[in-house]
């Protein structure tokens, strides 16, 4: 079967991408809380918001938080989120960057996660500054992707393993980051007082959420494995016996955040 394409990259992802995606953390959502003095009379996008998981946590210092993705079964695993959280200050919207203009502002903060890594960058940034309120911002928020930049040995044999069922898997990079400059950007679209804030820490992972995590990647999708899914989770597990539980992770989450 052929790998997604470019419109639906997270098709048949969903429901893994919702129970083996990790969160952002609390951290970094305490650090938007203070940086943008949210409270219950704040408004939030969080644009492209996957299955909740930056929308819900948020939700639960803002007033109303609107998430905004292309995929309505995503959408649907992200309200389900919302109400396993109690949370009933969320609403959801079918839509990408590229719908932006149909958007209602003003916003005091809008959010994107790795999202933002499939938009058009540029103009989302020139929209998502004219639907800020002034004195409020826009944060972009990113983690640490293990699959081609950890270092652990059972990352390794993740790696391998993933590169002997698909083709076109991103290069092993160890453990730099991504080389475009968000917080430049960030500034160039008129947003001030940029800053970065990276938040460090060890992540544990079983077996399980290993292989739940792998299906929830758009180039490892479902879809994109295709036939050959039994025969790929099968041999992964069995690989992964070799090593002890938890698996362990140096994660990382930054958030670059710029002001109205």
């Amino acid at each position: 079967m052929p790998p997604n394409d470019s419109t639906t990259p997270f098709a048949s992802t969903e429901a893994y991408y919702a129970d083996h995606r990790p969160g952002y953390g609390e951290s970094a959502v305490e650090y938007l809380r203070h940086r943008f003095d949210l409270d219950d009379g704040s408004r939030v996008l969080d644009l492209g918001c996957g299955a909740g998981q930056v929308a819900v946590p948020v939700a639960s210092h803002a007033g109303s938080v609107l998430g905004m993705d292309p995929n309505p079964v995503m959408l649907r695993e992200a309200d389900a989120r919302a109400r396993r959280a109690g949370r009933e200050n969320l609403e959801w919207v079918v839509g990408s960057d590229a719908e932006l203009t149909g958007v209602e502002g003003p916003f005091d903060l809008v959010t994107m996660g790795r999202s933002f890594h499939w938009m058009d960058q540029a103009r989302t940034l020139e929209r998502v500054h004219e639907l800020t309120d002034p004195g409020g911002g826009v944060a972009l928020l990113t983690n640490r992707e293990w699959i081609t930049r950890g270092t652990k040995d059972w990352q390794d044999v993740v790696y391998v393993h993933v590169g002997e069922y698909i083709e076109d898997l991103p290069d092993r990079t160890g453990p730099i980051e991504y080389d475009d400059p968000w917080d430049e950007l960030v500034a160039t679209f008129g947003f001030t007082g940029v800053e970065t804030a990276t938040f460090e820490f060890e992540r544990t992972w079983d077996v399980d959420s290993v292989v739940g995590y792998l299906f929830s990647l758009s180039f490892c999708s479902p879809a994109t494995v295709g036939d050959e899914k039994g025969a790929f989770e099968a041999a992964l597990r069995a690989r992964l016996d070799a090593f002890d539980e938890p698996l362990v992770q140096d994660a990382a989450v930054t958030v670059v955040t710029g002001k109205r």
